[in-house]
């Protein structure tokens, strides 16, 4: 298995949202919160149409899963 390098934290004003459970850092309080998914397991966005029930932490990965529809 291929090793995975930590990532370094970026710092300053433009990464001042920090992530609690890992060194990740953000510009925007909305990537945190999208970014808490990826611990959570939490998939706010459900795919509307009839009968599928696919879920997704993104809401981007919803819209382009809509296409194979």
């Amino acid at each position: 298995l291929p090793q995975r390098k930590t990532q370094k934290p970026l710092e300053g004003p433009h990464h001042r949202y920090h992530c609690s459970l890992c060194p990740k850092t953000f510009s925007r309080p909305s990537s945190l919160r999208i970014h808490g998914y990826s611990h959570t397991g939490e998939k706010p966005h459900g795919c509307p149409y009839p009968g599928c029930g696919r879920w997704f932490s993104v809401q981007s990965n919803m819209r382009r899963h809509l296409r194979v529809h």
